[in-house]
């Protein structure tokens, strides 16, 4: 047990953040909170962000080979499933912009590089994890160890990036979007997915939910995003949104005529409706959108 010398110690290193990172406003309040960790909500725009977490809240190879163990790297059909699923994620993107190519953030075992690559784009991604970064080269792929401060490319390399649950991952999000405007084209658009923070077991079962726990997603994420502060965010760093679920019309793909123009209205209406209800009942999990790059002027 700590004695009260070492546990004010402690606390004295404990990693802090005062104000919003979206709005940058101080005043805020008590969301939910453990010893190790605790989450407020900033009063202004109602952003939920980490106030504070102790030393050492994630080991340093958290994110290393024991992050991915279950998820096998191996032509097996969960890869499998999840290379196709990217494929509908990315063609949604490709809706706002001549796409040629795409980078992959927070690439992970490189699901959507490959879903990109069958797309006909020339794909590449990043990640924190070394180990990550390493089978994903196995597989061929362009894979190069970054942060969310700073990425491995060029200038204006990508058309499209995908950040698929990475922008929870950093305190720093204008910062990490910063990133994205830089390594993206003239008029190229950003995909983001992100937890909803209105999802209701978030919202009644904070201190039982694996959001905030610090044995569970508490120890990653440092901010929780409603569609009215993601959007702030995104408008605030130079971006404008161009869609807001993923039951978007592709018109891309609707002008094949005929029966795909049927299908297409027929999904995006099916869609719509079922993740319009979804977000009133408060039974989504996760937050869709695609933003385009505001072009200078």
């Amino acid at each position: 047990m700590s004695t009260p010398a070492s546990h004010d110690a402690l606390m004295s290193t404990r990693r802090t953040w005062s104000r919003c990172p979206v709005c940058d406003e101080g005043a805020q309040h008590l969301y939910v909170a453990f010893p190790e960790l605790a989450f407020v909500r900033c009063s202004e725009c109602g952003l939920i962000y980490k106030s504070f977490e102790l030393p050492d809240a994630r080991p340093a190879e958290f994110y290393e080979q024991t992050y991915f163990q279950g998820r096998k790297s191996g032509r097996d059909k969960r890869f499998e499933h999840r290379a196709r699923k990217a494929m509908r994620w990315v063609r949604a993107a490709a809706q706002f912009t001549q796409a040629k190519s795409m980078l992959d953030v927070g690439c992970s075992l490189g699901y959507v590089i490959e879903g990109g690559r069958r797309l006909g784009l020339a794909s590449a991604g990043m990640d924190i994890s070394s180990y990550a970064v390493e089978r994903c080269r196995e597989r061929g792929y362009d894979a190069r160890v970054g942060s969310l401060e700073r990425f491995p490319f060029d200038d204006g390399a990508f058309d499209i990036v995908v950040m698929k649950h990475v922008l929870e991952h950093t305190p720093e999000p204008k910062q990490a979007l910063a990133e994205v405007s830089r390594v993206l084209s003239s008029d190229g658009v950003v995909l983001i997915a992100v937890p909803d923070s209105t999802y209701w077991k978030g919202v009644l079962l904070r201190e039982r939910y694996r959001y905030y726990r610090p044995d569970d997603l508490g120890q990653q994420h440092y901010i929780y995003y409603s569609d009215e502060t993601l959007e702030r965010l995104l408008s605030s760093s130079g971006f404008t949104v161009c869609a807001r679920s993923k039951g978007l019309f592709r018109e891309r793909e609707a002008r094949r005529g005929g029966l795909q123009r049927a299908y297409e209205v027929g999904r995006a209406g099916v869609l719509s409706t079922a993740f319009g209800l979804a977000k009133v009942l408060r039974l989504r999990r996760e937050l869709f959108l695609v933003a385009r790059r505001n072009r200078p002027y």
